[in-house]
């Protein structure tokens, strides 16, 4: 072989490798199956915003939440507070163990709040708010199938709030 054909035989040979990858078997990795998207993470029941969406008195009924529902945040030091429809509150979160990160024993110790009057509609609803901390048990978080961080409070009667995690902006 002459110094001049070498490029040729080296272009050749690229040729042939290059037609013979385009009729082999698909790779290893077109065979294997495409893993299940992640599951969402279980939100953080302490260090996040929650809003109230659903709130429900001593005997179950709904309370309606108004356009200024009230709010809550447990923080890691064990403290929650928040708005709770006229005034800002605040109180101890008891969070115990539990073999479940979506379940767990929570209650709250006596709530303290500013004491600013306001319209009626929004003083029931702050009562009602703060009487249902009193009675919470357990808190359950979760994720929505579109991706939205919920908490559910409940006390020995059911359900007494339902939250929505409040967005980061």
């Amino acid at each position: 072989m002459t110094r001049a054909n070498r490029p040729a035989i080296a272009l050749l040979l690229a040729s042939i490798s290059a037609l013979a990858s385009c009729t082999t078997a698909p790779s290893q990795d077109a065979e294997r199956p495409t893993p299940p998207a992640a599951a969402a993470a279980v939100p953080s029941l302490t260090d996040t915003d929650w809003r109230c969406i659903e709130l429900f008195d001593a005997s179950g009924a709904p309370v309606d939440t108004t356009a200024n529902p009230p709010t809550m945040r447990i923080g890691a030091d064990g403290r929650a507070s928040g708005f709770a429809g006229v005034n800002r509150y605040g109180c101890d979160a008891r969070i115990g163990n539990s073999a479940s990160s979506a379940e767990m024993p929570l209650s709250f110790g006596p709530v303290m709040a500013t004491r600013m009057a306001g319209p009626h509609e929004r003083m029931e609803l702050e009562r009602a708010f703060t009487a249902m901390l009193a009675t919470v048990r357990e808190a359950k978080c979760s994720r929505a199938a579109d991706g939205t961080a919920n908490l559910v409070l409940r006390s020995e009667r059911g359900i007494s709030a339902r939250f929505a995690a409040v967005p980061v902006q």
